[in-house]
């Protein structure tokens, strides 16, 4: 019988489509996206390369999106070897132009679902920004331990993981004062061919998980993309927890990557190593 795609594994079909931009409009957004990488840079010099002598620059991302991280990361000489995963065909194209731009050529960019892909070995880090490891873990009811379990494996003995995620603690104090629906407007930098998003939020009825539905309104067109998430929420105590359970150790959380205000409300930083 015919299974039905989750949500979160096709919201991002169509995300940075490289018929949106313009030459110039590529390159300003680009160069855009390599600055906004200057806190991870600063968050992983510190934290990591500076106190590592086993470091051998190989780095692998879970949900790269354009890869701008890996690219920022080859640019600074941090990486000798990069692995980017992203299941959104747009973005993998975009990526893959963006690669040129750049001129980074240490990044493989891979056009695949993290689960149909054994994970690479002996790598020094495994990032996943951006709250993806929140996208992950509502695909079924093994998704969560599975994904721990593909870093893991990824990783040698000391190799470190580092998670972003939103505990999104004032999001359901919002969501339960205005019974169960919010709207939030957000503008985009004038370099994104979309111009406004309009994301609607509610708590999923069967569950703690929560769902995200964006409307991205174009600039200057009426024209509109849509898209839903499935997300789930974890404390600062809850994900500690899951990565003790799946053999990680010396886990630390950050309120910021860099200075203070890098992150949103409610987001924060986790860095944990697999243990020896």
């Amino acid at each position: 019988m015919k299974t039905e795609k989750h949500l979160n594994l096709s919201a991002y079909d169509n995300v940075e489509k490289l018929i949106n931009f313009s030459e110039s409009s590529f390159i300003k957004y680009c160069d855009e996206k390599l600055e906004s990488c200057f806190k991870h840079i600063q968050f992983i010099k510190k934290n990591i390369v500076n106190h590592n002598d086993s470091w051998s620059g190989k780095i692998c991302e879970i949900g790269s999106g354009n890869s701008k991280l890996l690219y920022r990361l080859e640019k600074e000489s941090l990486l000798s070897e990069g692995i980017g995963y992203e299941i959104s065909s747009s973005r993998y194209k975009f990526a893959e132009k963006f690669k040129s731009y750049a001129n980074c050529y240490k990044v493989t960019n891979i056009n695949k679902n993290i689960f149909d892909a054994l994970p690479p070995k002996n790598f020094d880090i495994v990032l996943a920004v951006d709250i993806v490891i929140q996208l992950i873990a509502p695909l079924n009811k093994n998704s969560e331990k599975d994904i721990m379990k593909w870093i893991n494996q990824c990783l040698k003995p000391g190799g470190f993981v580092i998670l972003e995620l939103w505990d999104f603690e004032h999001i359901l104090q919002q969501l339960e004062l205005f019974q169960n629906k919010l709207k939030i407007w957000e503008d985009l930098p004038k370099s994104d061919p979309w111009e406004f998003i309009l994301a609607s939020i509610s708590k999923d009825k069967n569950n703690d998980d929560i769902i995200w539905e964006k409307v991205f309104l174009k600039r200057n067109s009426q024209d509109r993309s849509k898209f839903i998430n499935i997300l789930r929420p974890y404390s600062r105590k809850q994900i500690s927890i899951k990565l003790e359970e799946n053999g990680f150790e010396s886990i630390k959380i950050f309120n910021k990557w860099f200075s203070d205000g890098d992150t949103e409300q409610g987001e924060y930083v986790v860095m944990a190593q697999k243990k020896r």
